[in-house]
């Protein structure tokens, strides 16, 4: 599938039939996650994988009872995580890649890191979720490539859905993606603002 026709062709499903991603299909997808931009190449995410339909359906209780969470052959929680302090080992593994030298590397650390330095908890929660959501729509789309559908899940009890599933800190659920095949066509066609509403040449 191309691109044009991808974008195109996504949509938000509402229900899944009962068939399974193959495991290539959804490294695929999982690997244009990994592959997502973010902020200063921190990459604050993690994908936590659920295949199984008891999974499926738990988290569906704790989106609530949204048929496409509890239908979708895998769900993927997006967690976002939050040590991202000059302090942190994680910020400064991530920091470390890039520097040739401890002199380089104290240079980009303080740089990439004077901002989220200042940052309380939930202020760095919603820094790494919004890196998260890159990462969402980079999965969407090479899911809708491989002629998978997807469903972007905001709705949710972020903490029952941390309790069910054992997510501590520095995680936190940021989002969820809902993968399968649909079992039904949209009911409505797709609708959007006309490009002259949109965009603007200055």
């Amino acid at each position: 599938m191309d691109f044009d026709t991808a974008i195109k062709t996504r949509h938000a499903c509402k229900i899944f039939k009962d068939t399974k991603i193959n495991q290539k299909d959804l490294e695929v997808i999982l690997n244009a996650g990994i592959l997502s931009p973010s902020s200063h190449g921190f990459e604050p995410w993690k994908f936590l994988v659920l295949s199984k339909k008891e999974d499926n359906i738990l988290l569906s209780q704790a989106c609530y009872n949204q048929e496409n969470v509890a239908t979708a052959s895998h769900n993927i929680i997006l967690l976002a995580r939050s040590d991202l302090k000059s302090k942190d080992e994680f910020a400064k593994k991530q920091v470390r890649r890039f520097c040739k030298d401890e002199e380089h590397f104290k240079k980009v650390l303080q740089i990439y890191t004077h901002k989220t330095d200042k940052m309380n908890d939930k202020e760095l929660f919603h820094y790494a979720q919004l890196q998260c959501y890159l990462a969402l729509m980079q999965m969407s789309l090479a899911a809708m490539n491989l002629g998978i559908d997807s469903c972007m899940i905001g709705g949710y009890e972020k903490e029952e859905v941390e309790k069910i599933f054992n997510i501590k800190k520095p995680f936190e659920c940021a989002v969820i993606l809902a993968l399968g095949y649909k079992k039904d066509e949209p009911k409505y066609k797709k609708q959007r603002l006309d490009f002259k509403e949109v965009v603007q040449y200055l």
